[in-house]
């Protein structure tokens, strides 16, 4: 998914589940489970891509999931819950991302192979709609605890 999917719904699970101890592990969690659903992302096909697409294209994935968030859910939970909970949900993207730009192999290497092992993949427009439809539903749902 992409990271603003994954922020969303880090966001959105701050803004419900009210004790961190419960969210900010659901938010982590909530990562491997959405990217073993169908979708695309900017990752798909990043072989063919130069370094500074890729890391353009996901700074500024990044930077949109990231404001949309905040615009979202700032005022539902405390500021430093919400960070929190974003970055937990993104994490594991993160964590291969020195494999995917520099070549970096060991641990990054092997959050890479994980990811790509569960990762449901599907072409556009397909892998959007599937993927707007579960973050809408994982919102719809959050939305329901309170």
């Amino acid at each position: 998914m992409t990271a603003t999917a994954h922020a969303l719904v880090g966001g959105a699970i701050a803004a419900s589940v009210t004790n961190p101890s419960i969210g900010l592990p659901l938010a982590a969690l909530s990562h491997p489970i959405l990217d073993m659903i169908p979708h695309w992302d900017f990752g798909l096909g990043w072989k063919k891509k130069t370094k500074l697409t890729l890391f353009v294209q996901s700074l500024l994935d990044l930077t949109v999931g990231v404001v949309l968030t905040f615009f979202l859910f700032s005022g539902k939970t405390d500021a430093y819950y919400l960070i929190s909970a974003m970055f937990l949900s993104l994490v594991w993207d993160f964590l291969q991302m020195p494999y995917l730009l520099w070549g970096w192999k060991f641990p990054f290497s092997t959050f890479y192979k994980v990811q790509h092992e569960i990762n449901g993949k599907a072409k556009l427009p397909w892998g959007l709609i599937t993927q707007a439809l579960t973050v809408g539903g994982v919102m719809l749902a959050f939305r329901t605890i309170h």
